[in-house]
């Protein structure tokens, strides 16, 4: 029966169940009301929507089982509240939530039972979403609740729309006779959540006012108060600005009563808070008028005269003294974060409440002139304090509240110094006047109060060091480890090279690092000087017995180093012995039953025992070798002792520590040291091949030590290292490394350390040929898997293996030719991440084995490369690989096919790739240079003229010109024969041409070319073409050409004058500058100030073109003139010319940071105010009979937000972040294209500066909504539809990643709902009603968005 009535619902059936639930037995009623649950969630009940009698016989008989004896059926009728509300017809649902209001529990002990059930009904009923038009569905419901469920929360008697109530009607939810629950304020707070776009303001007013009465009453209980602010901040929002005013001014007036009770008092405060997290726009206009109100709590004579009734045994008050402190506190904390720019003039208040505070433990006496520079011969009394701060962990007096306040502190200070260091480190406030306190209060005796200490001072560290931390992280070093130095030319030559280096396995750390030289004032050098007090302080608290306690001073530790690299040499054996002293206290795994960092989980022996081999890990990679000697014989037992820890975490940390070990001790880096550290290195080595070979052992362990494993053997195959390791244990190792190649879950790491011991293997005889044929075949098999990753890492690999010296000559033809067949399928595939190494893998086979550049598959799979786009670095490995070709004499087979190519390639490309190899193979491939001057000749003459032969010809001319010079008989005349009077293909292909000729022969080429371009007319902007390869050629080879700098100088200065010519010759006059930049960058710093706009504009782009293009003498000459160029142009009063100005900050953050950091402070206002939108640059065009509004100055703003991209990646912590996150916000709601910028900031920010981001994300919802809400009008074209559909996946992309980073969670059920009002929705109430819609409304988009982050993540 109850299987027919869930399938296959009607009137009858349900009508069945129904009666079954007046059933004496509970469990009928329970199974009925199940049924009847199944029926509701399961199936379409439409018919309840028309059926009248059976929809209010069911709302009659859920509603009467809340009141039901059995607490299940209880429950079960609370769940059903939800699902069936939606399918009720408006004229039941009025009905059912007057009954639900109004529900007297009689058999229940739980009075939260009507509140829940409300508020589920509630939370199910269609809601309003902002900035969206509501339907008329959303309008009735509102309508229905307007009229029966608010006056109900108000108290005001309505006519009764259902049954005949008794006469005794009750009052209204939070009426003073009925003594309010906070179920009941959380009735009121889900009808804000859910209806608050529609509330009409005398709604939101007369809530206001029911709440404020609540909140007044001397009955009302703290929990239900504490509720009521929450209603209030989530009401805040919708109040208008009158009422919003009033309220504030009602505020001001009661925190003013001379007589007021601290309990009330302490209410208010907690108010302002709370509002201020709830709408800090609004609030930070009245945060002057408010703010005393709040210091003066915490200001000196409160706490005096507090101090003083202590001392005379007064402590009546003392809990609610602590009480109202801990609010004011909590209070400015959130001042600080929500209203950080109002907060700006208070910051000395501020300071001095928290330190204040800091320092109150009226329970506790202490001195508190006490100096810090306590004598150093103190060490007999460590015990005693020691012994005493452990005591302190029993302290037990529950009369003690003060740590509370202290803490809040402490926060408050952790709240100022995320949001506002960037200017008080610079002046020096946080390490004069906060630091030093802070670390004066490490012996606090409450643990959470010192935890929220030691964080705090561990976060001041890390400001420190943003922006001046040198990359560690795997990514970086892989970059770091792509080129030996920066190069001089654009185009990179790393390709080309042989470079002693593998990527991924971390620094190399060939020398001992040197301890960094700290600037003599700022941040850093205030750091420095705390330093001692800082490590005389942590070490004393490694001495104790709590976990949490050494695990953050651990931490701070490990910031401080990463900070200052060495900045621990003077104190290694303060810190050491105690760090060793922690690894052998360490037994098990038992919990720490103390609070841990703000935020953090718990710590646990486990956890400690991983901070301390990370600890021991950088210290090794930071501090110098030799600093080790007498610790290391007791950190490698340790480290050895962890990597057998059953934990995989612990065994794999461990791991990576040991592996620094062995770059701390093993050359060039412990040259003079080398045989004292050999014990150490032999049970490193032992342990590290114990795991790596271990099958039972963690996948992730076995990964990690084959990656030690390949440091290891990489370390001591240099002359000076490769005693240190037996013969015999060396090959044991790399048959290792081999197996695991071969094993599926270890190939890739087994790939990178084979890479790493290929790259830095030099001495003859360490690796057998055998092996090396082995791996190189193995290599190459992963060449075909569909693992991208594996793949780049083989590639990379198999060239430092072939490139190495070791394997010259180990490797057999037939080997060769199997790497080659292997590698051409690579070739052809034209992967521009794989085909650089395998063109230079080929090129050195090729070398060895000449003959492999004579077989047909090798030349037609190089014909096939050159037909396809080949470009940078892998267009350079290329030309080497026919360079070798040509040179060992089997240049004709190959010139033929490229040849064959001809026309179909690129005309760039294959001409330079044939000049090469014609010039590499000595002119012996069946051509000559005649032939090529023919070939252009008979294409010229064809009607029309075949202008891919004319280009192609060229482009081998202007190559061998430039590679043979004067030798290669070529006149200036060939080339500009070809120019005509429109620059077309051919013409900029002879500029070309006649540029890289002119490079290789000066003498006769440019004196020509000078005389040329005096001539005024259409050539004149080729002919700087040609000037500009000239000049190109002549940076990268360092030829010498001063003798024509300043005719060059002054041809391009008038050649300028022109439009066209504008962005050629500023970039060639950026040439010169690059050449001799003691003549022309003062030049450059003349033009600058000169009064016509065009030369001012050409000198601003001539240094932008400097920045990526220079070397380190152009460097010592600018670092000294860039601020104030930068700064002239930014206060131009040209428009273009600041824009340009932006353009130059642009390419010198990103080329140059260093150079322009100190300055930060001074540039970056004048980016701030070009990103603001001017009315004044905005214009009304006609066009038609249509009206268009054309804005001047976007092109600016989007330089300036581009500029702002540009210093958020390189420079963020020297940017204000209050300032720069409104800008971002404002970018929002700009044009197309400033969004998507503002779009990709965000998606960053969140991972530099989640905190502010996540306090913004209301706002940010506003904007979004107003983005995915725009309706296009009629007849939108085709552009328009298809750039809004990008705007819109854009958003929703970075709407789910703040969604992911933040943890925003959609309610699981309705009858959860109220968890939202408890949980998130005091900080972010806008933002989770927006990630509400959006799964609703684009919930199609959504999963097609997620599908394509899975696809990538692949």
């Amino acid at each position: 029966m109850a299987s027919s009535a869930v399938n296959n619902p009607n009137p009858q059936s349900i009508s069945a169940l129904l009666n079954r639930l007046g059933d004496a037995d509970p469990d009928f009623r329970f199974m009925s009301l199940n049924d009847l649950h199944q029926i509701l969630t399961k199936q379409k009940v439409d018919f309840l929507n028309h059926d009248y009698n059976t929809s209010s016989r069911m709302v009659d008989a859920v509603v009467k089982a809340l009141d039901d004896q059995n607490g299940e059926v209880q429950n079960l009728a609370v769940k059903c509240i939800g699902p069936l509300v939606p399918k009720l017809p408006l004229t039941v649902l009025a009905p059912m939530l007057e009954k639900l209001s109004m529900v007297q529990l009689k058999n229940s002990v739980d009075n939260s039972i009507p509140a829940l059930a409300l508020r589920s009904a509630i939370s199910s009923l269609p809601r309003p979403v902002r900035g969206v038009t509501p339907s008329r569905e959303v309008i009735d419901t509102y309508t229905v609740i307007s009229r029966t469920l608010i006056p109900r929360v108000l108290g005001i008697p309505t006519p009764s729309n259902g049954p005949k109530q008794s006469t005794g009607e009750p009052s209204g939810l939070l009426d003073q006779n009925r003594n309010p629950t906070a179920e009941s304020v959380d009735v009121l707070i889900e009808v804000v959540l859910c209806f608050g776009p529609l509330l009409q303001p005398l709604e939101v007013e007369k809530l206001q006012d029911v709440v404020v009465e609540v909140l007044e009453r001397k009955t009302t209980p703290s929990p239900v108060k504490k509720r009521a602010v929450v209603a209030l901040a989530i009401l805040a929002p919708y109040l208008t600005t009158e009422v919003l005013d009033g309220f504030i001014a009602k505020l001001q007036k009661a925190l003013r009563q001379p007589k007021l009770s601290p309990v009330m008092r302490r209410l208010y405060i907690s108010i302002m808070g709370s509002l201020a997290r709830s709408i800090p726009r609004k609030f930070g206009e009245y945060l002057p008028q408010l703010i005393e109100l709040v210091l003066s709590p915490l200001n000196q004579e409160e706490l005096q005269s507090q101090l003083d009734a202590l001392s005379e045994g007064n402590d009546e008050l003392h809990p609610e003294f602590n009480e109202v402190r801990e609010t004011a506190l909590v209070t400015l904390e959130s001042f600080l974060a929500s209203c950080g720019l109002q907060m700006r003039d208070y910051t000395d208040e501020i300071i001095a409440a928290c330190l204040r505070y800091l320092k109150f433990d009226p329970n506790y006496a202490v001195d508190e002139d006490e100096d810090m520079d306590e004598n150093e011969d103190d060490d007999g009394s460590e015990e005693d304090e020691d012994d005493e701060f452990d005591d302190g962990v029993g302290f037990d007096d529950d009369d003690d509240a003060s740590w509370k306040v202290r803490r809040c502190a402490a926060k408050a200070l952790y709240t100022l110094i995320s949001t506002r260091s960037t200017d008080l480190l610079e002046k020096g406030i946080l390490y004069n006047n906060v630091a030093p306190a802070l670390v004066k209060k490490f012996d606090e005796r409450e643990e959470s109060v010192r935890l929220e200490i030691i964080s705090t001072v561990a976060l001041l560290i890390r400001k420190t060091g943003e922006g001046v931390i040198k990359p560690t992280s795997e990514n970086e070093e892989l970059l770091h480890s792509l080129g030996d130095n920066r190069k001089r030319r654009r185009q990179s030559s790393g390709g080309i090279t042989y470079t002693n280096k593998a990527p991924y396995l971390g620094a190399t750390g060939i020398t001992s690092p040197t301890r960094e030289t700290v600037p003599p004032t700022g941040p850093r050098a205030d750091l420095q000087k705390l330093t001692p007090q800082i490590v005389k302080s942590a070490t004393k608290l490694l001495k104790g017995k709590q976990i949490a306690t050494k695990q953050a001073i651990v931490n701070l530790l490990d910031d401080l180093i990463a900070v200052q690299p060495g900045g621990l040499a003077d104190y290694f054996d303060q810190v050491m012995q105690p760090i060793i002293d922690v690894t052998k206290g360490m037994t098990g795994g038992t919990s720490s039953t103390s609070m841990a960092l703000s935020g953090a989980a718990s710590a646990t022996a486990i956890t400690l025992r991983v901070a301390v081999l990370n600890f021991t890990s950088d210290i090794a990679k930071t501090h110098s070798s030799s600093l080790f000697q007498r610790y290391l014989e007791s950190i490698v037992a340790g480290v050895v002792s962890a990597v057998r820890d059953r934990f995989y975490k612990v065994s794999s940390e461990a791991i990576r520590t040991a592996e620094e070990l062995v770059k701390a001790v093993t050359p060039p880096r412990a040259r003079h040291t080398i045989q004292k550290y050999r014990p150490e290195l032999q049970k490193l080595y032992e342990i590290i091949m114990d795991r790596a070979s271990a099958s039972d052992a963690d996948t992730e362990v076995r990964q990690k030590a084959i990656q030690a494993l390949g440091t290891l053997i990489s370390r001591t195959s240099s002359p000076d290292g490769i005693a240190l390791i037996p013969p015999e244990k060396r090959q044991a190792a790399l048959n290792l490394l081999l197996d695991r190649l071969r094993n599926e879950t270890t190939r890739l790491y087994a790939v990178r350390a084979i890479d790493n011991v290929a790259a830095h293997s030099s001495t003859s005889g360490s690796l057998e040929p055998a092996w090396i044929e082995q791996v190189a075949l193995e290599l190459c098999s992963q060449l075909r898997k569909s693992n991208r990753a594996l793949r780049g890492a083989s590639i990379q690999a198999l060239q430092h293996l072939i490139l190495s010296p070791v394997t010259k000559g180990q490797i057999q033809a037939a080997t060769a030719k199997e790497v080659v067949d292997a590698i051409l399928p690579v070739i052809a595939g034209n992967d521009t991440y794989l085909l650089s190494p395998a063109l230079l893998v080929v090129a050195q086979l090729q070398l060895e084995h000449p003959q492999i550049a004579s077989s047909p598959a090798f030349i037609d799979s190089l014909c096939e490369l050159l037909k396809k786009n080949v470009t940078g670095i892998a267009l350079e490995s290329l030309v080497t690989l026919v360079n070798n070709a040509g040179s060992s004499g089997m240049g004709k087979p190959l010139m033929e096919g490229v040849l064959r190519v001809g026309v179909a390639g690129d005309p760039t490309v294959v001409g330079k790739v044939a000049g090469a190899l014609f010039v590499a193979s000595g002119g012996k491939v069946g051509v000559t240079v005649e032939s090529f001057v023919d070939e252009l000749s008979k294409a010229s003459r064809l009607s029309p003229p075949d202008t891919a032969r004319q280009s192609l010809a060229l482009a081998i001319l202007g190559e061998i010109g430039l590679r043979l010079g004067a030798k290669s008989g070529l006149k200036p005349s060939i080339f500009l024969e070809q120019f005509h009077d429109e620059p077309d293909k051919v013409s900029v292909s002879a500029a070309v041409a006649l540029g890289r000729a002119g490079a290789g022969n000066m003498s006769v080429f440019l004196p020509t070319i000078l005389n040329a371009i005096k001539k005024p007319g259409s050539q004149q902007y080729l002919l700087l073409q040609s000037i500009r390869e000239i000049l190109h050629q002549a940076t990268a080879s360092s030829t010498d050409i001063r003798s024509y700098e300043n005719e060059i100088w002054q041809l391009l200065f008038s050649a300028s004058q022109l439009d066209d010519n504008r962005a050629i010759c500023a970039e060639c006059i950026g040439r010169l500058a690059i050449m001799e930049p003691k003549t022309y960058i003062p030049k450059l710093q003349e033009l600058l100030r000169d009064p016509s706009p065009v030369f001012r504009g050409v000198a601003v782009q001539a240094l932008r073109y400097t920045l990526p293009d220079s070397d380190e003498p152009f460097d010592v000459m600018l670092k000294t003139v860039l601020f104030d160029m930068l700064l002239t142009v930014l206060k131009d009063e040209d428009r273009e010319i600041r824009r340009l100005g932006m353009t130059a900050l642009n390419s010198a953050a990103h080329n140059k940071p260093d150079l322009i950091l100190p300055h930060l402070g001074e540039l970056v206002p004048y980016v701030i105010h070009e990103s603001v939108i001017k009315q004044e640059l905005i214009r009304e065009v006609q066009m038609g009979p249509f009206k268009h509004l054309v804005d001047d100055g976007l092109e600016v703003r989007k330089s300036a937000y581009e500029t702002l991209y540009a210093l958020m990646e390189t420079a963020f912590s020297r940017v204000s972040s209050l300032e720069f996150y409104d800008r971002i916000i404002a970018g929002l709601n700009d044009e197309n294209d400033i969004r998507s910028l503002c779009n990709l900031m965000l998606s960053k920010l969140i991972v530099i500066d989640p905190e502010e981001t996540t306090r913004r994300l209301d706002t940010i919802a506003e904007c979004y909504r107003k983005t995915l809400s725009t309706k296009l009008r009629d007849g939108a074209v085709k552009q328009e539809v298809e750039k809004q559909e990008e705007a819109i996946k854009s958003v929703l992309r970075v709407t789910l990643l703040l969604v992911e980073k933040t943890k925003t969670t959609l309610p699981s059920a309705p009858t959860g709902a109220g968890g939202i009002a408890q949980g998130q929705s005091v900080q972010n109430p806008v933002w989770q009603q927006y990630w509400e819609w959006v799964n609703k409304d684009f919930e199609r988009q959504l999963k097609a968005l997620r599908d394509e982050n899975k696809e990538m993540a692949m």
